[in-house]
């Protein structure tokens, strides 16, 4: 903690859970003065998120936090399964090493999260530093005025402090206090169940050796059951129940729904959690109110069928991450941060609605519905391809409409991350080339004003492929081709500003877009 830095901050985080503080890492990256509260001291014991896409492994790569998880904490998906109620075999995927198209497995990876957590807390020393209020709860915030306002209290002592920041980023979960700050309306996306989890540490090696490693759905009629093989001894169930049930579920039931799964004496288990949790789909109307903005589960709540409630919330950190960037060092104005709603928004509304319709077919009730599953099913047996194709697109597939985007098709969707190299250099993944801001892929030499001011201005790369960087593995040429375009502006968060036949073009249609944010004199403005 830094001495007598109590008083302001560029940044006040509230919640320190893995979307916040990936956030605050990436802020720190850049030079920004954070800090970050959490009432709760320690990394909660168990794992609330066991998959990550390759996106998320792709935004945990440009904090240098990817290649740590994957030695003890991090292995590809390969293997999902749908089971009916006796555990019988309707559906699986084997995706082995698919490869997919952003530099990690086509299925994501599974992880552990209290070895993320701790990965990214302990960055927050390096650089210029993010300050953890760990044991703080915070009491209050205002974002009104030049600055934003939290009082914060310590749990130990009772002691309230007041912090400013230029802005308050509420990261505080599906109960957040910040949420209730806005006074915005929820949008109910008409799915709701009431759930149990169980989390379990299995010491037994030779009952935890026979647990497959997958995730099996058990599909029941509206009583669904999530089964998932962890890290270092820990399995998660998740099922479906009535209010009832919920309010009467004992351990000796958990040990019975255990015992179908795992053949292990009960002296061997060690019960890390058993909770029952009540799951609606839904957002807040609007998500910022003045210098407060919300992010990760404080913003969106979706059903654990697509693997994405944290996804969500490392993709909301990119977007946050890069404009709150912008912002602080003055190239655009404050209305810039409009731009994260109305792109996040009906993104993640695509990928709730998309988790919800699966939570229905999986726990199919109706004769329509349980022929619906079946259809689906047999498209996967029959054309994996296919519908490994269509689970792609319903995570990671969707592009943003509005915001900060182009004009060419490709504009506003998740660039690819291919395999590079420099000359005479070893492969490697290529945002490590191109670096964490704003970067111009080009298949011509080009000279142009607008050029100089995206590197000099906005501290953007320029890689001429062939020269700068070698396609290594051949998919940018593909990709080139393929979109019959000779460059590609790709924004920090690797999202694509636009494509094209020229790069020049390209970094004058970004300076014409960010100058809507900028005023007279600003970096933005500069020739």
């Amino acid at each position: 903690m830094r001495s007598g830095a109590l008083a302001n901050y560029d940044v006040l985080i509230v919640g320190c859970g893995p979307s916040g503080a990936t956030l605050a890492n990436i802020l720190r990256k850049k030079g920004h003065k954070v800090a970050i509260f959490d009432r709760d001291k320690e990394i909660f014991v168990a794992p609330r998120a066991m998959t990550i896409d390759g996106e998320s492994c792709r935004i945990f790569q440009s904090i240098d936090i990817q290649k740590r998880m994957e030695e003890y904490d991090a292995r590809p998906y390969v293997h999902h399964i749908f089971v009916g109620e006796k555990r019988e075999l309707l559906c699986e995927f084997r995706f082995g090493d698919r490869e997919g198209n952003l530099g990690y497995p086509a299925a994501g990876v599974r992880f552990h999260q209290p070895a993320l957590e701790q990965f990214l807390r302990d960055d927050f020393s390096l650089g210029t530093g993010v300050d953890p209020f760990l044991g703080y709860e915070v009491i209050e915030v205002d974002g009104t005025g030049d600055q934003a306002r939290l009082s914060a209290k310590n749990c130990d002592t009772g002691k309230v402090t007041e912090f400013t920041g230029k802005f308050i980023i509420g990261a505080d979960g599906g109960g957040s206090k910040t949420r209730s700050y806005l006074e915005t309306e929820r949008v109910d996306f008409n799915y709701s169940r009431q759930w149990i989890v169980i989390d379990i540490l299995v010491h037994d090696d030779d009952a935890w050796n026979a647990i497959h490693d997958s995730s099996e759905f058990m599909c029941r009629p509206d009583a669904a059951l999530v089964f998932v093989k962890g890290f270092h001894n820990h399995v998660r169930f998740d099922f479906e129940v009535t209010d009832e049930q919920a309010r009467t579920f004992t351990k000796d039931d958990a040990l019975k729904i255990i015992r179908s799964y795992i053949y292990v004496p009960p002296e061997k288990i060690e019960f890390q959690r058993l909770a029952p949790y009540h799951f609606y789909a839904g957002m807040p109307r609007e998500w910022s109110k003045g210098r407060v903005f919300l992010m990760g589960d404080a913003a969106h709540l979706t059903s654990p069928f697509s693997g994405q409630g944290l996804c969500m919330g490392i993709r909301d950190a990119g977007n946050l991450g890069f404009k709150l960037d912008l912002v602080l060092s003055g190239r655009v104005d404050e209305s810039f941060m409009d731009t994260y709603r109305a792109e996040r928004w009906d993104h993640c509304e695509k990928i709730i609605q998309g988790a919800s319709e699966r939570g229905l077919m999986i726990s199919a009730s109706t004769p329509i519905a349980k022929f619906k599953r079946w259809l689906t099913f047999w498209i996967g047996r029959n054309l994996p391809n296919l519908a490994m194709e269509a689970m792609r697109k319903s995570s990671i597939g969707f592009r943003y409409e509005e915001g900060l985007v182009g004009e060419h098709d490709l504009a506003g969707y998740l660039m690819i991350q291919s395999t590079v190299a420099l000359p005479e250099g070893d492969p490697i993944l290529m945002d490590h080339i191109i670096g964490d801001g704003f970067a111009l892929l080009t298949r011509t030499a080009e000279h142009s004003s607008d050029l100089d001011w995206f590197r000099d201005v906005l501290g953007g790369t320029v890689n001429h492929i062939g020269t700068d960087l070698i396609d290594h593995d051949g998919k940018l040429t593909e990709y080139f081709d393929e979109h019959d375009i000779d460059a590609v502006l790709i924004r920090p968060d690797r999202y694509i500003f636009d494509a094209g036949p020229k790069g020049s073009d390209l970094c004058t249609g970004l300076k014409q877009s960010l100058m809507q944010f900028a005023p007279v004199g600003a970096p933005c403005d500069a020739a």
